[in-house]
Order: C-alpha cells, then sequence, then structure tokens
C-alpha cells in the first residue's frame, strides 16, 4: 500500500494536470485568434489555481483518511523512502522552476508584452510541479 507522500504526490500531479490542462485548453486558442491585449488570460489563471489548491485539499484529505487506520497498525510515523523521494523530486522540480523564472525575466529584460512573463511563470511552475511529483513516482518504484 503506497505511503501518505506518495499518495499525496499522486493529488500534486493529479490537480496540475486538471489546472494546467483546463488553462491551456482556454488561453491557447485566443492567443492565435485575436490580438493579445484581448486575451482573457487572468481570471482563467486564477480559476485554474483554484482548481489545482481544490483538487490537492480534496485529494490529501482523502489519502489521509484512508491512509491513517493503515498507519497506527503498523505503527510507522515515517518512511525513508519518503526523505528520499522529497530531496529528488524537489532538486528536479527546482530546477525546471529556476529555467521558468530565467526565461520570464529574459522576456520581461527583452520588453516582450507582460502576459509572456506571467505565463512563463505560472506554466514553469505547474511543469515543476508535475516534474516533481513524476520524479518521486518514479523514486518510489525504484525507477531514478
Amino acid at each position: 500500500m503506497p505511503a501518505f507522500l506518495e499518495r499525496m504526490n499522486r493529488a500534486v500531479a493529479l490537480g496540475t494536470i486538471l489546472a494546467l490542462g483546463w488553462y491551456l485548453i482556454r488561453v491557447v486558442p485566443q492567443v492565435f485568434s485575436r490580438p493579445l491585449d484581448e486575451v482573457s488570460w487572468k481570471v482563467e489563471m486564477a480559476i485554474a489555481v483554484v482548481v489545482f489548491v481544490g483538487t490537492l485539499i480534496a485529494d490529501i484529505v482523502r489519502a489521509a483518511i484512508s491512509n491513517r487506520n493503515e498507519l497506527e497498525e503498523a505503527g510507522v510515523v515515517d518512511d525513508e523512502r519518503d526523505h528520499a523521494a522529497e530531496r529528488r523530486g524537489d532538486a528536479w522540480g527546482g530546477h525546471v522552476m529556476h529555467g521558468a523564472a530565467f526565461i520570464a525575466l529574459m522576456l520581461l529584460v527583452l520588453e516582450f508584452e507582460p502576459f509572456w512573463a506571467a505565463n512563463a511563470l505560472f506554466v514553469g511552475a505547474m511543469l515543476a510541479g508535475l516534474v516533481s511529483s513524476l520524479v518521486k513516482f518514479l523514486t518510489y518504484r525504484g525507477s531514478v
């Protein structure tokens, strides 16, 4: 049975995929069909963040409730695999986020529209979370 943090990482990945997918489906078609200053993206970004946080909270609560009895019976408070997976996943996610922040900074320095910098940060943060969760999942499975 997966540990609590492993379940939580699945919840993060699911929330990220749902929120980022919804956002991209709403915004990308607008970028190609109208001028940039008419693209509606701020409300969509806020909704995507709410969807992400809501999904995350619901899945974490569900995982905590379903896993509590198993942890108490086994006397397990912490799992060494969790520490290794967290370190490795957070490192990889941090690399992705650093890259996204650098790209956003360069977009601002080169005086692109704020839309591009904001989206580089938003999509970069979502991808960083997804990469982090994926690396953690693979670490639990012994693939990384």
